[in-house]
């Protein structure tokens, strides 16, 4: 196998290629909920306002479940071989009407599976989810990154996203 024939994890391009990106379904659920705990446990490092509750399990379960059959929302699975590898939730609000653009995406939880990163299967997942925000109507969409993930400020980078406002917190003791 040659360096153009295979990514980083040693797929070859035939096996990249069979990654399908499509709206999830409640039996996704299940793996969807693993990989967001893989990702809570990894923002962890970045700041403690990250760390899931005790019932984190359950509650994302019932979170995915909930935006399943909603017309603003939208989650996506990328699947290969049957399993999910990595997943996207967009959503659409409105802003008021002083707002000139008031329908907004929104993306979050955007997360691919160690081995299969940079790969261009969170490319997939965002654009299917840019796609469907944009048959929605929005005309900007917006997310959050830890300032400290510098490997998804410049995934979000190289899709085009420019940070635009700083979200700030403080806590309150």
């Amino acid at each position: 196998m040659t360096p153009e024939e295979s990514g980083r994890s040693g797929r070859t391009i035939e096996e990249m290629a069979q990654t399908q990106v499509r709206p999830a379904t409640a039996r996704d659920v299940g793996e969807i909920v693993s990989i967001w705990g893989e990702l809570a446990t990894h923002h962890t490092r970045f700041d403690e306002s990250f760390r899931p509750s005790r019932r984190w399990q359950e509650e994302y379960r019932s979170f995915i479940l909930g935006l399943l059959d909603r017309e603003d929302a939208r989650a996506v699975v990328a699947v290969e071989g049957g399993r999910v590898i990595g997943y996207g939730v967009g959503r659409i609000s409105m802003l008021p009407a002083f707002f000139e653009r008031r329908r907004r995406g929104y993306l979050h939880d955007v997360v691919t599976r160690e081995p299969y990163r940079r790969q261009g299967v969170g490319r997939g997942v965002v654009e299917a989810l840019l796609a469907w925000m944009q048959e929605c109507g929005a005309l900007t969409v917006e997310l959050t990154v830890a300032v400290l993930n510098e490997e998804a400020v410049a995934f979000w980078t190289r899709l085009e996203f420019a940070p635009y406002m700083h979200h700030f917190k403080r806590e309150l003791r």
